[in-house]
């Protein structure tokens, strides 16, 4: 009797115990997927996506992707201008920069010393084309490529313009602060130092006549000096920079101290004509001849003295 309760148990759960797991597993299965799905949108936000919004969605990424890159090809064209506006002011201020001398700075060191500054010391006044220049420079600056040389030109032209207004403070400090710049990104090109000098020095000439009008002194000689002595120190042989410092000695009254610096300079101009850096005969070149006058001059001053 306990044997036959006992198979029809099994019979009766073989029977109705596997259609009920099967009926629990695809109900099961319905419900792990109901939660997946509400799970997913939880996370993403939203219903599902059908596949009219996909086609959609691809329709207007395709019309904003042409848009970009019609607008790409539209800032490379005006890139394009911006840098063509940028070269052509560049070309205005320099023709302005001509027109006013602008290499009339340098030229002078090599000049006798005992002559007069060109339409300066004699009180003449001579409208330059510096000032002209510089709102050409910065439209340059700002609309194209910054360019080492483009920023060189710039400061020559504030500092000219500042010594034709008797070193007006403004444009002076704009020249000063873009030589300042220009030796922190290039620190081996000895003009950035060289052209610094000459305006701490030549703007430190208390009650100096610059083209008529006065100017009180800014009091910075001594670092004048102190950059043309940085460049000597790398480049002994840089004649240009010796002519300013034989000039600057001779402008503070130290004739001694400029002599021996001219000394030097003859010496460095005939060991190039030697070394056949200089081609043509000593006697025709410019700065030689220079050195030998201002020996000349120096001599008989401080014989005289």
């Amino acid at each position: 009797m306990g044997t036959k309760n006992s198979e029809f148990s099994l019979v009766f759960l073989r029977k109705w115990v596997l259609p009920f797991c099967l009926l629990f597993f695809f109900c099961g299965c319905e419900y792990l997927k109901s939660l997946t799905e509400s799970r997913y949108r939880k996370r993403i936000g939203g219903e599902l996506t059908s596949e009219k919004d996909i086609v959609n969605w691809k329709e207007k990424l395709a019309l904003e992707e042409a848009e970009m890159e019609e607008m790409e090809k539209r800032i490379r064209k005006l890139v394009q201008k911006s840098n063509q506006s940028a070269a052509l002011s560049w070309k205005i201020a320099r023709a302005y920069m001509r027109a006013g001398s602008a290499d009339l700075g340098v030229r002078y060191y090599e000049e006798a010393v005992t002559e007069s500054i060109p339409n300066a010391k004699q009180g003449g006044f001579e409208i330059h084309s510096y000032e002209s220049a510089l709102p050409f420079f910065e439209k340059a600056i700002q609309s194209g490529k910054l360019d080492k040389q483009l920023l060189y030109e710039t400061a020559v032209a504030y500092a000219n313009a500042s010594k034709d207004m008797g070193w007006e403070q403004t444009r002076r400090s704009r020249a000063i602060s873009l030589f300042k710049q220009l030796a922190k990104l290039d620190k081996d090109d000895s003009r950035f130092p060289f052209q610094l000098a000459l305006v701490y020095f030549d703007s430190s000439l208390k009650d100096e006549a610059w083209n008529g009008k006065l100017s009180s002194g800014y009091d910075e000689v001594e670092t004048a000096f102190s950059l043309l002595d940085q460049i000597l120190r790398k480049e002994p042989y840089n004649v240009p920079t010796r002519f300013a410092k034989a000039n600057f000695l001779y402008q503070i009254g130290k004739s001694s101290l400029a002599y021996e610096e001219y000394t030097r300079i003859k010496s460095i101009l005939e060991q190039m004509k030697e070394n056949g850096n200089i081609r043509e005969p000593l006697e025709e070149n410019s700065s030689y001849k220079n050195v030998l006058k201002n020996l000349s001059l120096l001599g008989a001053q401080n014989k005289s003295n």
